[in-house]
């Protein structure tokens, strides 16, 4: 669709005998000057850069302006919208799933998939086949592949399509390798289980187990291998399909099925794979002749020898126990025939010798391996003398062990450990620990808690406390979660052991090695109880800095029938006093802490105890706390309400006058409200006063944040209405408080440096000030990811929109209606269809109130970027499902989409007037009347027609784009002169109502193209490089790109360089200077 719009919009510009360029007719109008305004703009009404122009090969992108007014520039005429055949819908289709798949995301591939099949895409086996390959790449391991066949499912309930044998492939290879994860999972559990011994792991791994087994993963496998066969196109499938298959039906010893499928490889090449699977098979089933016979015609069949044949040959032996025959293999069979040894033959006969307790056989074998014994070799020694309780043995075969690479040894390191715990060493179990962690393992939850109570159950509760840390340190975060129910049992049984009073010091030990696995203020109440009763024994003075905050929380978590509500008062007031006589800074003490106990005795109507407590830690009286509440929130309200001379008595009269501090929270707010809002002298009032209140009436590091929060919300103010000299004073400030603006603030400079005269290149601008934050670990918040991807968006820098919304995610920013609308902004603005249309879907389902601009971002990009005005319609029928207001700009697209795709239809276009008052009551606006005069004036080339339509529209006020669509029309009908004349018109009945320069740059090309460079350089050079200067003309690129153009359509190429090099002074993103330096020819 790209390249047809392409060669149209070449043609409609060669019809044109007097354009030898492409015209400019990207409009725009002033910004709004609310910051507030602007960002809300931004996201409900599109503010795109995308504006169509016919000069569309220009590529220059100029500062985005207000969509909601701009009339858009007709595209050039295309092809009418005709329903995509079904090989391009499948193509697109299969586009967008690979694009979803290169996000590395399962989730992203099947969003897309689901919102293919609601869009009704023609979806062919390819699609399917790719969500499939995804889930084969992405599947997270050890999942089921239950999804996988739901698909499969669902692709072979299609009337006209089955699946393949590639397809087949596929779902048998993942079948097969799931079969295998099952079967190693079993086994691992099952060894888990006889680990625990009296530590019982309960129900839950039978539970576990026989989940595993009903998948029934081989059975499945089988049934579409017999698939394959119906369809006949099993003998498509590759050999590694069949050898996969033949390996986990031996590993079951299946033999029919096997035997059934070895059959179907008749004619078809096989390899050492398949060998080998067949030679387990027989093996397993005690039947070593026709493992013999395979073996056979494996050698009949190829002079290069393989080791993994060899090796399933002595695994078919042992299983048969012929070890003699395996050893003879092993020693003189394999070497004669040239045969690489490893120690996996080997192992396999050691493993035979343990687990018919040939001990001595093992462990001969071992001393004259022709390979260097490995951690598999002594590895089931170890575990067969763990199992026969000789430590002795043992012992001297983990030193053995030790010297290998036990990175893959972990189960025989527990067995070796729990034998350790059986015959009453702990200190060697938690050596074994230590050797775990120096080889990148960990102990499970069930082996860590076993060491502590051992430790205790041997009289060493004293030393439980260090194993305990010990344990806790070699497990991993991820794991800790999980092995938390153990130790804390641990935990406990450590704690009931040290029952004496010079033993408290180790239960507060304990105590504060468990916040590690869960935070204090959540402390378990086994936990708490016991330390609670524990420190009953002890004088309070004998407590140090750090055991106060443990004790408070164990009082705060305790049951009640451990601490009832009078013991709780007296212990907290016990620990206060306590504090008092240690000289510990009260001021300082956490305030959670600190209001937690407060509002428990406030709950239990425990009076004098909260007196005690406000008079312990300066807390405000309760009277002075609900006025201070009252008033602070009366201000906020005061300040929204617009009402800012009442905001500022209640400040005087409730708070100042009284001798009290406004709340922080509230005033921080309220500041900031003022702050945006423009009432800039209000928020200055509120934000001295409440930091003399601050200081006058708190202690310092309470004052020292209040301060802090309110200089915060006074930069925001100041940034957002522009003034960053007054912005600089308080950042200035903060970072002189040795702190950092926090990400509101952040966003609010980026804010303020857009309106700033010297700022042209925004996206830059947002990613040194997202750096500058992440550099100084400023915590972001949604309002900074959602100022930044917008800034983005605007420059089309979608990788790093994208990248900014993935990581919202990473610190558990949920994103709201502005960031989808801002990141869908920039799907569609690089014209990333598929991230667009996944975004929007995903944010249908959020469940939060949605608006109206991201509606309009996908009606925009249907119209513009890749026109099909069915697809535009469908998502302005989901605007009207989901009962969302269109807006005016909503209308306008709706009026572009009859008026600039073709097959035009401008009668519609002019009852869609009509329709907005009538249906959703929005009157006609000046951008509307602006884009019928395109359509009748640049499509269908009727001036007349689009003259009626300008002289009813410029009845009007603010038609600053009325008549820029009209010269537009005139100009690109050569009639320059009319142009003028209107031009004469609207300055003189008018005052431009914006700095931009688009209805200049009309004039620019015109006069460019009627080689009239006096009157083209006059209206340069009344033009601006200042935005700051009052009423002036800003300058854009597209105005400099019209006055090069100018000068080169006409042969004077030193004074095209000269407005180049004015040009580059300005720092306009570089791409944009090169794209149009490009027009200079030598």
């Amino acid at each position: 669709m790209g390249s047809t719009r392409s060669r149209h919009n070449t043609a409609y510009i060669n019809s044109n005998n007097t354009k030898k360029t492409n015209s400019h007719r990207r409009l725009h109008c002033r910004q709004p000057k609310s910051p507030s305004k602007k960002l809300r703009q931004d996201s409900d009404e599109n503010d795109s850069q995308a504006k169509i122009s016919s000069s569309r090969t220009h590529h220059t992108t100029d500062k985005d302006k207000d969509a909601a007014l701009l009339p858009t520039p007709p595209p050039s005429p295309v092809a009418s919208p005709q329903p995509l055949p079904p090989k391009d819908e499948s193509r697109i289709a299969e586009e967008r799933l690979l694009a979803a798949k290169r996000q590395g995301q399962l989730k992203a591939v099947m969003n897309e998939f689901a919102t293919l099949k609601r869009q009704g895409y023609h979806l062919t086996e390819q699609s399917y086949m790719i969500v499939l390959d995804a889930h084969v790449a992405l599947r997270r391991e050890g999942s089921p592949v239950t999804q996988m066949l739901q698909i499969f499912d669902e692709l072979s309930a299609q009337v006209n399509m089955r699946p393949g044998a590639s397809i087949l492939s596929l779902m048998i290879r993942s079948l097969c390798k799931r079969d295998i994860e099952v079967q190693k999972t079993i086994a691992m559990l099952k060894r888990q289980a006889d680990r625990a011994g009296e530590f019982s792991v309960g129900t839950r791994y039978r539970n576990d187990i026989s989940q595993l087994q009903e998948e029934g993963n081989v059975d499945k496998a089988l049934a579409l291998f017999d698939v394959s066969i119906q369809e006949g196109c099993v003998g498509d499938l590759q050999v590694d399909v069949f050898n996969q298959l033949l390996r986990v039906l031996s590993h079951h010893g299946r033999t029919n099925s096997a035997l059934h499928v070895y059959s179907h490889m008749m004619g078809m090449p096989k390899t050492s794979a398949t060998y080998a699977a067949m030679i387990n098979l027989f093996g397993r089933v005690g039947d070593v002749q026709s493992a013999l016979s395979y073996f056979a015609e494996f050698k009949a069949s190829t002079s290069d020898p393989c080791c993994h044949v060899y090796t399933a040959l002595v695994d078919a032996y042992l299983k048969c126990d012929q070890v003699d025959n395996a050893l003879t293999t092993v020693k003189h069979m394999m070497p004669s025939d040239g045969v690489k040894i490893t120690t996996i033959p080997y192992n396999a006969i050691i493993r035979y010798y343990c687990a018919n307790g040939q001990m001595d056989s093992a462990e001969d074998l071992i001393k004259c391996m022709a390979v260097e014994p490995d951690s598999s070799s002594y590895g089931p020694i170890l575990s067969a003398y763990c199992q026969m309780n000789a430590l002795v043995k043992s012992g001297a075969v983990y030193t053995s062990l030790l010297k290998t690479d036990i990175s893959k040894a972990y189960g025989n390191l527990a067995n070796y450990a729990v034998l350790c715990l059986k015959n009453g060493r702990p200190r060697t179990a938690l050596q074994v620990v230590d050797d775990m962690k120096r080889a990148g393992l960990e102990p499970d939850a069930v082996l860590s808690e076993q060491i502590v109570v051992c430790y205790v159950q041997n009289g060493l509760a004293v030393e439980a406390v260090a194993a305990l840390g010990k344990i806790v340190d070699a497990v991993s975060s991820r794991s800790l979660s999980k092995s938390t129910p153990r130790l804390v049992h641990a935990a406990t049984c450590i704690m009931e052991a040290l029952d004496c009073a010079e033993h408290f010091v180790h239960v507060l030990a304990v105590a504060r090695t468990m916040t590690r696995c869960v935070p204090a203020e959540n402390m378990p109440c086994a936990i708490a109880d016991i330390l609670v009763m524990r420190s009953r024994q002890i004088e309070r003075d004998a407590l140090n800095l750090k055991d106060f905050p443990i004790l408070f929380w164990a009082y705060l978590r305790a049951t009640p029938g451990v601490l009832d509500e009078s013991a709780f008062a007296s212990n907290c007031l016990e620990l206060v006093d306590a504090m008092r006589r240690q000289d510990v800074g009260l001021a300082a003490f956490p305030e959670d802490i600190v209001i937690r106990v407060l509002a428990r005795f406030q709950e239990t109507a425990n009076e004098a105890a909260a007196m005690a407590w406000h008079a312990a830690f300066d807390i405000q009286s309760d009277a002075s706390l609900l006025t201070t509440e009252r008033a602070s929130k009366e201000i906020l309200r005061a300040v929204s309400q617009g009402t800012a001379a009442e905001a500022i008595r209640i400040m005087q009269d409730e708070i100042i006058n009284k001798g009290l501090a406004p709340l922080p929270e509230p005033l921080r707010d309220a500041i900031a409200l003022a702050g945006k809002q423009g009432h800039l002298t209000v928020a200055q009032e509120l934000y001295e006063m409440s930091k003399a209140a601050y200081r006058t009436c708190l202690d310092q590091g309470r004052a020292d944040h209040a301060i802090y929060i309110a200089t915060n919300s006074i930069l925001i103010g100041y940034a957002q209405q522009g003034n960053l000299a007054q912005a600089k004073v308080y950042y200035d400030q903060i970072k002189h408080m040795g702190q950092y603006p926090d990400g509101n603030a952040y966003a609010s400079l980026l804010l303020g440096m857009a309106q700033c005269a010297s700022t042209t290149d925004e996206a830059t601008d947002a990613l040194v000030v997202y750096d500058e934050a992440k550099r100084h670990q400023v915590r972001p918040t949604t309002f900074f990811y959602n100022v930044i991807i917008s800034k983005l968006a605007k420059a089309r820098k979608l990788e790093p929109a994208l990248r900014l919304f993935a990581e919202m995610q990473h610190f558990k920013l949920t994103p709201n209606m502005v960031t989808y609308s801002a990141v869908i902004s920039a799907c569609v603005r690089a014209g990333s269809e598929a991230n667009a249309c996944r975004l929007f879907d995903e944010m249908l389902t959020l469940g939060q109130e949605l608006r109206i601009g991201p509606f309009n971002n996908m009606i925009q990009f249907y119209i513009r970027q890749k026109p099909n005005r069915e697809r535009a319609l469908a998502y302005f029928n989901e605007l009207r499902r989901h009962q969302i207001a269109p807006s005016a700009y909503t209308y306008k697209l709706l009026m572009e989409a009859y008026c600039l795709v073709a097959p035009y239809d401008i009668g519609t276009a002019h009852q869609l007037l009509n329709d907005m008052q009538h249906i959703d009551g929005i009157q006609p606006q000046p951008t509307h009347y602006a884009t019928l005069i395109y359509g009748h004036g640049i499509i269908r080339n009727d001036v007349e027609a689009a003259q009626k339509v300008f002289d009813e529209a410029r009845q009007g006020e603010s038609m600053e784009l009325v008549y820029q669509a009209m010269m537009d029309t005139l100009i690109s009908n050569d009639l320059l002169e009319r142009a003028e004349e209107v031009y004469k018109q609207m300055c003189s009945s008018m005052k431009k109502s914006s700095s931009s320069p688009y209805i200049e740059n009309l004039l620019l090309r015109g006069y460019g193209q009627k080689g009239l460079i006096a009157k083209a350089e006059r209206l340069f050079r009344g033009m601006s490089d200042d935005k700051s200067k009052p009423n002036a003309v800003v300058r854009e690129p597209s105005t400099y790109e019209a006055m090069i153009r100018a000068y080169m359509d006409n042969n004077m190429v030193s004074k095209a360089r000269s407005v180049l090099d004015q040009m580059a002074q300005r720092q306009f993103p570089d791409k944009v200077v090169a794209s149009i330096a490009s027009l200079v020819i030598v």
